[in-house]
């Protein structure tokens, strides 16, 4: 049994399944890495049927980041052109929300959303720092 934390973004929605061995959910999520000067972007399924997980699923939408914990498996499946995929899957034990604070302005309620951008004009910024870093000063 492999154990894995994997963070990623949701693809689509989260679906409610209820079939013969009970209810469950799925949910298709984005992980990326970086390899190789190149960005690569792996799917991942993750199914639970643990009842907090199922009460989740409403909140489990598109473009959420989420931390998933669970057990790792992968099965091999042929699409309709006779090409062989793997489907990457974590069988979840923990689903949790990355930067679930306050939601962007947009989504918000507009009078605070005003109120936000007012606060935020008359909030000073640090000053930038103007000078270059000195190649010496580099770790790499």
């Amino acid at each position: 049994m492999i154990y894995t934390h994997t963070i990623g973004r949701i693809g689509n929605d989260c679906q409610t399944i209820t079939g013969a061995h009970g209810t469950f959910i799925a949910v298709d999520m984005a992980v990326d890495d970086y390899s190789k000067g190149q960005n690569i972007t792996t799917w991942v399924r993750v199914r639970s049927s643990r009842e907090n997980h199922i009460r989740l699923a409403e909140y489990l939408t598109k473009g959420r980041l989420i931390l998933v914990e669970g057990t790792i498996s992968n099965s091999l499946w042929t699409d309709r052109q006779g090409e062989s995929h793997i489907q990457v899957s974590i069988n979840a034990d923990s689903i949790a929300f990355v930067n679930a604070g306050k939601r962007d302005e947009q989504e918000g309620n507009p009078k605070q959303a005003a109120k936000k951008g007012a606060k935020a004009k008359n909030t000073p910024k640090p000053p930038m720092d103007t000078q270059e870093p000195d190649e010496k000063d580099l770790p790499f």
